[in-house]
Order: structure tokens, then C-alpha cells, then sequence
């Protein structure tokens, strides 16, 4: 690789985890796909970071140390710029790669030109780095698919988001000059791949090919966009005010029609009236009193009452692929 353009970049923003930054690091090293750089963008830690990352011989990790501290945002920031690649990802250093992550998804970006970015279901990990539960699936297609810009725009406006950026490949000649803006909120990354979406197709993937850790220190615990109980992830009112601003501060900046920013806007406001909803009967109702209401209902993945408080299935055909 030395002398060529790498396929992709892999950069780990980082700051004082060595222990969870090993973990993460080793699931890159250990991915099919070798034409990839590794770069730990350090945001100054005062820990053993740098000596341990040091100590990995593979000519594809490069250490990155910042002199002093640019907060989360500012080195996020930072590695859509750090490096050489095609495509790039950004895995969070409490976050892993699971087997085949890289090479799934820079065939993806090698096959479909005009696709900005693709991601894909994920597991959760326990603090252990080790997967439970289900695969989760955010996007909620059942298929690998290659959506259309504006229908995955009214798809994560309608539900609050669809991507986790630990699953995120991004072309990056799409994101010269992008930042994550600070002034987006807490989910500066929703604003971020909905910028992209205006303008490029979104791919997604139906396998499981990346891990987000439940614990917490993560960034969403230390926002208080969730609470984390019995190694689950449950919204809060700040979830909701943060999802606000991010989709809606998208909307009124985009460039993008009248009609479709007039549009848009409807689907972030009954969206965000949804979501408070939800936040209230999780707070309020008992769990086993709200699972009896939801049978009761007919709520259910799939039903016809859960597709409609979703808008699943409202919103467009996105296109499934081979």
C-alpha cells in the first residue's frame, strides 16, 4: 500500500481509553479487507494511549496526537479530514468492527458511484466488547438497498434517525470541507449524513457488520439522550430536544426546494410529537402495564398500527439491490 491511495481510511477519535481504544483497534486489524490506513486521532490523553498505540507493528497504524484538547465535535471533526482513503469511517474508540465490515461496504462504494455513504445493522456490545441481543436494524429495510437521496431524508426525519455512526462508510470526496457542527446539538451526526443524503443516494446493508458499546460513559449517556438500564437503550426528553434540533436545523438550511423544505418540515414536526409521546408512556406507564397495552392495540413490528405511527412504508421505494 505504500505510495498508493488506500481503499479506505479508518480513523478513531480518542481520548483518554486505552482499554476500549484496544479493542476497537484490534476488530480493524483483524477485518478481510488490509487496504485500509489506521489513523487514532488522540485528543490529548494524559493516559497510556500513545505508548500502547505505538506498540502495534502493522504499517497501517498511524498515531495522531493532538497538543492539547478540541472537544468531541472538534476531533470528529477532524478525521473527516485525516488521511488519504477512498472512503472513510469513523469508529468511535468504544465501538467495533465485526468480521467483514470493510470489505462489504467498500463493495458496496465500488459498485454503486453514486451512493455518498453506506451503513448497515449492527449489534449491541456489552462491556466486554462481546455482542448480545438482536441485531439491530435502525434503518428498518429487509433488504441491502440503494435508496434515493430524499426518500432516506423522509424515512430518518419521520422516525428520529436511521444510522449508526459506527456503521457509517462515507465516500470522501463527499465530505471536503464538512464538519460535525456543534451547533447541530448532541446529534451533529444526524445533521451530518443528512447532508450528505441531499446530495447522494444512501446505501444500507441488512447484515450486522459493526458493534455499539452500552455502558455509561458513551457520548449519548454523558448527553443524557439515554438512560442506560439492564443494557438497554431507553429515550429521554433530551433525546427528543436533541433529534429536534439536529433534523431541524438540517431543514432550514438545506439546499433544497421550497416544496420539499415545506414538506420536510411537516414530517420533523409530527415526528417530534410522536417521539415526546413515547417518552412519556416509557416514564409513566409501567413496563409490563405498556406491554399489555401495546398487545391489546395490535402494536407490533409489522402491523398495520406500528407502520403507521412509523410512517414506514409512507415514504417512498427505495430500491433493494443484488
Amino acid at each position: 500500500m505504500t505510495g498508493q491511495q488506500p481503499a479506505v481510511t479508518v480513523c478513531i477519535p480518542t481520548f483518554n481509553r486505552r482499554e476500549l481504544l484496544s479493542r476497537s483497534l484490534q476488530s480493524v486489524l483483524e477485518q478481510s479487507l488490509e487496504d485500509a490506513e489506521i489513523i487514532i486521532s488522540d485528543n490529548a490523553s494524559t493516559d497510556d494511549t500513545e505508548e500502547y498505540v505505538r506498540s502495534i507493528r502493522d504499517p497501517r497504524v498511524r498515531y495522531d496526537r493532538l497538543p492539547t484538547n478540541i472537544g468531541l465535535f472538534g476531533n470528529l471533526s477532524r478525521c473527516l479530514s485525516l488521511g488519504t482513503g477512498r472512503y472513510r469511517v469513523m469508529l468511535p474508540d468504544d465501538d467495533s468492527m465485526l468480521p467483514g465490515n470493510l470489505e462489504a461496504k467498500v463493495r458496496f462504494l465500488d459498485a454503486h458511484p453514486g451512493a455518498g455513504m453506506v451503513h448497515s445493522a449492527f449489534r449491541y456490545l456489552d462491556e466486554s466488547a462481546l455482542p448480545f441481543g438482536e441485531t439491530q436494524n435502525w434503518s428498518r429495510l429487509e433488504n441491502d438497498t440503494l435508496e434515493p437521496g430524499v426518500t432516506f431524508l423522509r424515512r430518518s426525519l419521520a422516525v428520529g434517525g436511521i444510522v449508526c455512526v459506527s456503521s457509517v462508510m462515507m465516500r470522501s470526496s463527499m465530505v471536503v470541507g464538512e464538519r460535525f457542527d456543534a451547533s447541530d446539538g448532541p446529534y451533529a451526526d444526524i445533521a451530518l449524513w443528512c447532508r450528505i443524503a441531499s446530495r447522494s443516494d444512501v446505501g444500507f446493508l441488512t447484515a450486522p457488520l459493526s458493534g455499539y458499546m452500552v455502558h455509561g460513559g458513551s457520548a449519548s449517556s454523558g448527553f443524557q439522550l439515554v438512560q442506560v438500564n439492564g443494557g438497554q437503550h431507553h429515550m429521554t426528553s433530551q433525546h427528543a430536544d436533541a433529534t429536534l434540533q439536529a433534523h431541524g436545523r438540517f431543514v432550514q438550511r438545506a439546499d433544497i426546494s421550497p416544496e420539499l423544505r415545506a414538506e420536510l418540515a411537516t414530517i420533523v414536526a409530527e415526528a417530534d410529537r410522536r417521539m415526546r409521546l413515547t417518552v412519556l408512556a416509557n416514564k409513566t406507564i409501567p413496563p409490563n402495564a405498556l406491554k399489555a397495552i401495546k398487545k391489546a392495540v395490535g402494536w407490533g413490528k409489522g402491523s398495520a398500527l406500528h407502520r403507521h405511527l412509523s410512517l414506514d412504508g409512507n415514504v417512498g421505494g427505495p430500491e433493494a439491490v443484488a
